[in-house]
């Protein structure tokens, strides 16, 4: 990876100004053109190492204190649709498969963020409903002892 890459990449990781052209202030700071920047952007993107541009909230400071880490027993032929399916709901943050093993069947895990525990459950049984599911555990956030995010700079040197 050159220079100008792991600089564009660096400033992507960072929080963007908010003005009306954060692009442009992104490639001044980085020496490049703001086109430049946004040409490789997409070519990161089509390259599989950038999914997607987006912010990064504090559910508990929005409101959300009933989160849940719930957990799912899916047929293998299934896995694919199902984590489409739950990926479509907008409580969901995070939906992903895993390795399951005898002793822990669940192979899919999906993040759910909502106001209230009434109201999280009311998510799940929904998403157990229009999945067919009805094997899964949901592990309820006690507490958040570490969220922030990655560090390219140390993982990249």
């Amino acid at each position: 990876m050159n220079k100008v890459s792991r600089k564009i990449l660096f400033a992507l990781s960072e929080p963007f100004a908010l003005v009306p052209e954060p692009y442009a202030l992104v490639a001044k700071k980085i020496g490049i053109s703001e086109m430049k920047l946004i040409d490789q952007i997409a070519q990161y993107q089509e390259e599989g190492i950038i999914r997607r541009l987006g912010i990064v909230y504090g559910h508990f400071k929005m409101g959300f204190s009933a989160n849940a880490l719930v957990v799912w027993k899916v047929a293998e032929s299934d896995l694919e649709n199902t984590g489409k399916i739950f990926a479509g709901f907008s409580a969901v943050t995070h939906c992903y498969a895993r390795q399951s093993y005898p002793q822990w069947p669940y192979n899919l895990y999906t993040m759910v963020h909502a106001k209230s525990d009434k109201e999280a459950q009311a998510t799940i049984r929904q998403m157990a409903s229009k999945a067919g599911l009805q094997e899964y555990k949901k592990l309820s956030t006690l507490k958040e002892f570490k969220k922030i995010k990655s560090d390219l700079r140390e993982i990249l040197s």
